[in-house]
């Protein structure tokens, strides 16, 4: 022991010690990649899961409620009815206006 002083033995154990931690570090990187590779996976199947049966809840609920199938149902139905009468007026009356147009020129 006599041969070598106490800072050449921290230096030879210093070095040494380098490419454990290089093969420790990698290790732990590999690990650290691929556990969250595996969570954002569960992760984004959780949020289209939670986003879907919230829409499907939604829906569920709007069909079974009695006063949105009684009263706003109908209205709903006979305003896309108008819309759609108006839509189809308007778009008879358009080739006519665009005829009287050219005509006068």
């Amino acid at each position: 022991m006599g041969d070598k002083s106490y800072g050449q033995m921290l230096v030879e154990g210093f070095v040494k010690s380098i490419p454990w931690a290089i093969v420790f570090t990698v290790a732990a990187l590999f690990i650290v990649n691929t556990t969250m590779n595996m969570l954002r996976q569960e992760a984004k199947e959780a949020m289209e899961y939670g986003a879907h049966m919230a829409v499907h809840q939604a829906i569920q609920e709007v069909l079974n409620d009695r006063d949105f199938n009684d009263v706003l149902l109908p209205k709903i139905k006979q305003n896309v009815k108008e819309g759609i009468e108006y839509t189809l007026a308007v778009a008879d009356r358009k080739p006519a206006i665009l005829a009287e147009g050219k005509h006068k020129k």
